[in-house]
C-alpha cells in the first residue's frame, strides 16, 4: 500500500495522497457527481444510475485528487473530458441489476505514481475470504449533510450471497419477498463501517494474495444500500467479475487498451 510524505497526516478512515491511484472523481457541470476507477488510461468504470439523462460533453474525470477543498497537495490533480458514455444495456434502475457504465475519455491519462489503473477480476475469481476496501468521497455517516472532502477508505468484509439476501429480507425497507439480483455482491454489515451517499460508482477492491499484498483487484462497484453503517445490513455492489467479458468487448469495440 502506498504512502505519501509523512507530513500528510490522516485519520484512520482517510486515505493518504496517491494511496489508491486508480480512484477518480467524475464531475458534471462543475459539480461532483460520482466516483469511478481507472481501468485503462482512457477508460473509467463506474455505475450507470447517476449517468441517466446526462451528456458526455458536460462531464469531466479527475485523477490524482485527494482533498477537494485544497490545492495544497503533494500531487496536482489532472482532468480529462469525456467523449462517450456506455451504460449496460440491461441496467435496471429499481433493483440496481447490471448497474455499470464505462466512460471513454477524449484523451488518455499518462500513468505515473499517482495515476494508475486497477486490475479487473476473471469470471471465476473469488475473494470471500479477504478483507476489502472502498475508497471514495461520500459521506462519512448517513446523517452528514456533506460529502467528505478528503478521500476516505473503508475496510469491509465481503458477505456471501445467501447471508446477504437473508439479512436484506429482514429489513423493513425490503421485506421477506426481496430477492437479490444475480449481478450484485455484498460487503459490510458492520456498525459504522460502510460506503455511504456519494460513494456510488467507487471501486470495491481486494488484495491479491492476502491482506499484506500491495496488488489489488476490483471486485465490485458501489451500488446501493439501506442508509449506511447499519449493523447486520450489508451494502450492495455490482459484481465486476460477472461483467468481465462485457467490459472486454466494449474496450475492443471502441479500440481502447
Amino acid at each position: 500500500m502506498r504512502n505519501a510524505n509523512n507530513q500528510w497526516k490522516v485519520t484512520g478512515n482517510q486515505a493518504t495522497p496517491a494511496e489508491f491511484p486508480w480512484v477518480v472523481a467524475v464531475f458534471y457541470e462543475g459539480e461532483y457527481l460520482v466516483g469511478g476507477s481507472l481501468i485503462a488510461p482512457g477508460v473509467v468504470l463506474t455505475v450507470a444510475d447517476p449517468l441517466m439523462d446526462t451528456s458526455a460533453t458536460k462531464m469531466v474525470v479527475r485523477a490524482a485528487e485527494w482533498d477537494m477543498n485544497s490545492e495544497r497537495e503533494p500531487f496536482p490533480y489532472e482532468e480529462r473530458l469525456v467523449e462517450k458514455i456506455v451504460s449496460h444495456e440491461d441496467f435496471h434502475f429499481t433493483t440496481g441489476a447490471n448497474n455499470l457504465a464505462l466512460l471513454f475519455l477524449k484523451s488518455k491519462f499518462q500513468l505515473k505514481y499517482q495515476i494508475a489503473t486497477i486490475c479487473l477480476p476473471s469470471i471465476k475469481s473469488s475473494f470471500e475470504e479477504y478483507g476489502c476496501i472502498v475508497a471514495g468521497w461520500g459521506r462519512t455517516k448517513f446523517t452528514d449533510r456533506n460529502n467528505s472532502a478528503i478521500l476516505k477508505k473503508i475496510n469491509l468484509p465481503l458477505v456471501n450471497t445467501r447471508t446477504c439476501e437473508h439479512r436484506l429480507k429482514q429489513t423493513e425497507e425490503l421485506g421477506w419477498e426481496y430477492n437479490l439480483p444475480k449481478s450484485l455482491i455484498c460487503a459490510g454489515a458492520e456498525l459504522n463501517q460502510d460506503a455511504c451517499i456519494g460513494d456510488g460508482g467507487s471501486a470495491l477492491f481486494c488484495p491479491i494474495g492476502g491482506h499484506n499484498s500491495n496488488t489489488y483487484v476490483q471486485v465490485g462497484i458501489v451500488n446501493w444500500g439501506i442508509e449506511c453503517g447499519k449493523e447486520n445490513v450489508p451494502g450492495t455492489y455490482t459484481n465486476v467479475a460477472m461483467f468481465a467479458e462485457w467490459i472486454k468487448q466494449k474496450l475492443l469495440i471502441f479500440n481502447y487498451r
